[in-house]
């Protein structure tokens, strides 16, 4: 049996990798997060615009009835908000918003025009928001609890939790 000979191509980013220089992993992971840290009045301020149109669409709502376009609107706005959350460290935010995620989706997915899991989360949202001061850690828990309490009511299932059954695991 011949021995089989593998050839790695000469790319552009394998010849910056192999030149000596550039700076230790460490420093550049401390720069990256001075930078972020830098951001965060732009992000805060992206944040508080996105709630402010979430909350506007829930005020639209008729009676207790918010249409399915309305209620994409809600989630591509909410998972926006995920996005910020995450990167700023902002994690009762983060899930209460990955919940308002997770009600949007299953409203869409279902059909179904109820504006009351959008308004409850609207709610929370300002509870959780960064610089809010409103409550406990231990109040903090307890309120997303009960947000959690209405995907189970509704039968929905978290979309995190689809994407981590469906990713598999490197060992």
């Amino acid at each position: 049996m011949k021995p089989v000979m593998t050839f790695f191509p000469e790319t552009r980013l394998a010849k910056l990798a192999a030149r000596p220089g550039g700076i230790m992993r460490d420093i550049a992971i401390e720069k990256a997060k001075e930078y972020l840290e830098s951001m965060r009045g732009e992000g805060d301020e992206a944040i508080r615009q996105m709630m402010d149109e979430i909350e506007k669409i829930a005020a639209g709502a008729q009676g207790n009835r918010l249409p399915l376009a309305r209620i994409k609107d809600v989630l591509r706005l909410a998972d926006q908000t995920v996005t910020l959350a995450g990167t700023f460290d902002y994690d009762p935010f983060g899930r209460c918003m990955k919940s308002l995620c997770d009600v949007a989706d299953g409203l869409l997915t279902a059909g179904i025009e109820d504006a009351a899991p959008i308004v409850v989360h609207v709610r929370t949202m300002r509870l959780v928001a960064p610089g809010s001061t409103t409550l406990s850690p231990e109040q903090t828990e307890v309120v997303l609890g009960e947000l959690a309490k209405i995907l189970t009511h509704y039968d929905f299932k978290s979309l995190g939790s689809e994407a981590d059954a469906q990713t598999p695991i490197a060992r």
